[in-house]
């Protein structure tokens, strides 16, 4: 009888360790695809939490350009590089040809000191200004290629006036996507 009992544990035995490996290899499978649908989710998150850290410096960026004369006021006058902050208005949503021009120069010169004190640290920025028959009449920055899928874009447009002159002012910021900078 002992020997029969023996045996059945034997039996059993493999049987357990065939069902363990079954078992095992299903958690590790589960597990995998687990940790891969998660990573895509956080991917997913962090881009979208990128774009909308990019949406509130796109406004706070546009607003600054047509609402400030920026700091100093008179920043276009030579102390540019120096400036606290740069604004394009002369009045609210009348900006100022000098610096529009100024502006334009800063931003060939030294485009990423100039795009860190526009308040657009850690991306690209693109601003120009057309009129009303869509002849750009200033632009400075770098324009995003917006066909090229790795690259995340915001953009937006305000209307303003250049002397007597209705214009549209396009502020674009972009970023290669990739790791966050959150």
């Amino acid at each position: 009888m002992e020997r029969s009992e023996n045996r059945a544990k034997a039996l059993r035995g493999q049987l357990f360790s065939s069902e363990l490996m079954i078992s095992l290899s299903l958690f590790i499978a589960t597990l995998i695809i687990y940790l891969l649908v998660w990573n895509n989710l956080h991917n997913s998150y962090l881009e979208e939490q990128n774009d909308v850290r990019m949406q509130t410096l796109l406004i706070g960026i546009s607003d600054a350009m047509v609402l400030s004369q920026g700091d100093p006021a008179d920043w276009e006058s030579g102390a540019g590089a120096n400036a606290n902050s740069y604004g394009l208005a002369s009045a609210h949503n009348v900006l100022s040809p000098a610096k529009l021009y100024a502006m334009q120069e800063y931003f060939a010169s030294n485009y990423s000191g100039m795009k860190e004190k526009a308040g657009a640290a850690g991306y690209d920025i693109f601003i120009d200004v057309e009129s009303t028959d869509g002849t750009v009449i200033y632009s400075f920055g770098r324009l995003a290629d917006t066909a090229n899928q790795s690259v995340s874009a915001v953009s937006t447009e305000r209307l303003a006036m250049v002397g007597d002159e209705i214009v549209k002012m396009r502020v674009q910021i972009w970023r290669t996507k990739g790791p966050s900078i959150l």
